[in-house]
Order: structure tokens, then C-alpha cells, then sequence
């Protein structure tokens, strides 16, 4: 079949009617056949496709959807009655609509039943008679032809280029908001193993979920217990020759193992616990640091732990609910949960990640810093 040079409404025409009579070849008359018993939905629509009836077969067929039951007839027939209706308009407007929808019934009916020959032959047909007419499958303009932008792709791909840049962008945004933001410095100069100590920690996840277990207003909020949540529990991330406080060389702890592991003490490096420092807590003892670590709060200054407790960074930033604020104003917001015997009982300020930027390799010029993304639950 030649279709070339032909006009475009003549080529649809003549379409039409291959695709009607591929439809109904097979078709018995029907004559006093019918009056002897009643007819199905799909034969009153072919009768009336026969008629030059699209808009009334496609009635037909909506009036008997179930898209619990869907049929591949039911599509062949409504991608049969859009060419038709393609056939007697004369805008090119409605005309490409038409055969676009057509196109869209031929595909769901061979979705259904894949190797019927009717509805392939119908598709392969519409598909080079769109070609022929210069009708798009889709309304969306052609970007590349022959691996070269075309004049749409000049302007359409930098804007998708930027409109995905835009998606990524905000999908990381999601996953990076929170109740509170805390950016801290961390100082690996003066207290290197305690940086990395809790660096470990944090790269592992083992902060992740864990909340703030003790807090007390104007002097500080506590967490890093990933064990038990409550105080009583953590451990170092790495084997520094301490067990339980006491030096050892023995990293398996007389068998007690890695959770007999502690830090020990940096606490004279000169840091002192100012509003905002982040150190390590422990016991009473020396060298009993594990993984628990406390913020100092706002208008607090606690000096009766410095020398004993390691002071390791401080806050620099903050966020609360998106807002730009201080880090000691992002860890006073957190200080001012209830609390019931220095528990937060009804806002649980809980850890949702720590991010790590920098080297941290005790340079002068080291960049070493921590990101707190924390929410109330």
C-alpha cells in the first residue's frame, strides 16, 4: 500500500476503511439472524461502526466497562471508532487527538491479548498513517532527531536539565529537614581521640534513633546511649587501651569485649565547658567515656568539669524548625522539653542522623565538623 503523495485527509479515509473492513470481514450478515437474538454490547458497537456511528458504539462500550473484567475487544473496538471519528473531522487539531487515542486502545487491547492479529495489523497501520500525516504519538514535542537537538530540545532540555537538578535538590532537602539543626565544630587538635571516637560512631550509625535521655534546663541535654537509652549503656567505637577505665593490653577485656572498651581522658587540652561545648560524659572515674556525650546550655557554665570532663567541639549554627538561629539557641530549644526526673517525657528529642565533613588530621588548617539533624517524637 502507497501512500505517499496522497493527501493527508485522503490517506486517513482510505485508512479508515481498511481498518473497519479488517474489522467486520469476518463478519456474518446479520439480518434475521438478529432478530432472533438479542445482541451483545461489542455487536451493537460494530453494527454501529458498520452505520458510520463512532460516537454511539463508543456510548455502547462505555455503558459496558468493567474494569474489573476488562476485554481486549472492548479496546480494539474504541481505538476502531476514534479513527472513525478521525476520518470525518476536518480539524487537524481533533484529527491528531482522535488517532492519538486510537493509537492509546490498540496498545491497552494488545496489552490484554498480545498475538491478536486483527488489532497488530489495525496498530502497524495507524502507527505509518500517523507517520504519513506527520501526527506525533504523543502531544510532547521531539527533542533530539538524528542525535542532534532539535528546536524544542534547544529550549526543553536545559529546563528539564534544571527541573531535575530542582527534584534532586528538594528530595535532599526532605531528607535533611528536622525539628533541630545543630552544626558543630569538632576539635581534633586538642582532643583528636575523642573526635574520633565519636566520629566512629557517628559514620556507623550507631547514634541513629538514639535520644536525648537527660536533660536539665540551663545546664545541659544528654545522649549517645545507643545501647539501652537511658544512661546506663554505650561503649568506645575502637579499642584505645582502656577497659572499664583502667589501662589494658588486652582489647578483649579479660573476655568482656568491645563493650569493656573506653576512651581515655583529653580533658586538660584547655577547652572549657562554655555554652555550646560538646564533651564526654562518663562516670566518676577517670578514662570511663564510652559513646554518651552532652551539650552545655544556654547562660550555662558549668567550669566545675573542666579538667575532668574532655570537651571535644562546639555548636557554631542552628536551625529550629528551618529557622537560621545560634547553636546554643537550637540546643536551649531542646532543654526546654518536659521533663520528669530530668527525663523528656512528652517531645523526645531524638537523633535522626549526624553527617561528618572534613579529614580531621589534627592539622592547623583542618576542617572537621559534625551535623546534628534532630526531631522530636
Amino acid at each position: 500500500m502507497i501512500w505517499f503523495r496522497m493527501p493527508s485527509f485522503k490517506v486517513l479515509v482510505i485508512f479508515a476503511n481498511l481498518i473497519l473492513s479488517s474489522t467486520f470481514k469476518n463478519k456474518k450478515e446479520v439480518g434475521n439472524a438478529m432478530a432472533k437474538k438479542s445482541q451483545t454490547p461489542f455487536e451493537k458497537a460494530e453494527n454501529l461502526l458498520e452505520q458510520g456511528k463512532p460516537e454511539e458504539a463508543l456510548e455502547i462500550l462505555r455503558k459496558n466497562w468493567d474494569s474489573e473484567n476488562e476485554s481486549p475487544k472492548m479496546f480494539k473496538l474504541a481505538g476502531d471508532a476514534k479513527v472513525s471519528q478521525a476520518s470525518s473531522t476536518e480539524s487537524q487539531l481533533e484529527k491528531s487527538k482522535f488517532l492519538r487515542d486510537a493509537l492509546k486502545q490498540y496498545k491497552k487491547s494488545l496489552m490484554l491479548d498480545p498475538k491478536n492479529k486483527d488489532t497488530i495489523q489495525s496498530k502497524n497501520m495507524l502507527e505509518n498513517t500517523m507517520m504519513e500525516l506527520g501526527i506525533r504519538a504523543t502531544r510532547f514535542p521531539k527533542l533530539v532527531s538524528d542525535q542532534t537537538p532539535t528546536f524544542w530540545g534547544l529550549i526543553l532540555i536545559p529546563i528539564l536539565i534544571i527541573g531535575l537538578i530542582l527534584a534532586a535538590k528538594a528530595i535532599l532537602d526532605t531528607q535533611n529537614q528536622s525539628d533541630i539543626f545543630i552544626e558543630v565544630d569538632l576539635n581534633d587538635q586538642l582532643s583528636s581521640t575523642h573526635v574520633q571516637n565519636f566520629r566512629l560512631h557517628a559514620e556507623s550509625g550507631a547514634y541513629d534513633g538514639v535520644k536525648f535521655h537527660r536533660i536539665i534546663d540551663e545546664f545541659m541535654i544528654q545522649g549517645g546511649d545507643f545501647e539501652n537509652q537511658d544512661g546506663t549503656g554505650g561503649y568506645a567505637s575502637a579499642w584505645y587501651g582502656y577497659c572499664n577505665g583502667q589501662a589494658s593490653g588486652d582489647s578483649t577485656c579479660s573476655g568482656q569485649g568491645e563493650k569493656a572498651w573506653t576512651v581515655p581522658d583529653e580533658a586538660n587540652n584547655g577547652l572549657t565547658h562554655k555554652p555550646g561545648a560538646l564533651a564526654m560524659a562518663k562516670t566518676s572515674q577517670p578514662n570511663t567515656g564510652g559513646s554518651q556525650f552532652y551539650f552545655v546550655d544556654k547562660d550555662s557554665t558549668p567550669s566545675h568539669l573542666d579538667g575532668v570532663h574532655t570537651v571535644f567541639g562546639q555548636a557554631v549554627s542552628g536551625k529550629i524548625d528551618g529557622t537560621i538561629v545560634s547553636g546554643i539557641d537550637a540546643i536551649d530549644r531542646i532543654s526546654t522539653v518536659t521533663t520528669a526526673s530530668d527525663s523528656p517525657v512528652d517531645e523526645i528529642p531524638t537523633i535522626k542522623k549526624i553527617d561528618l565533613e572534613g579529614d580531621c588530621d589534627s592539622t592547623p588548617d583542618s576542617v572537621c565538623k559534625a551535623f546534628f539533624y534532630i526531631d522530636f517524637l
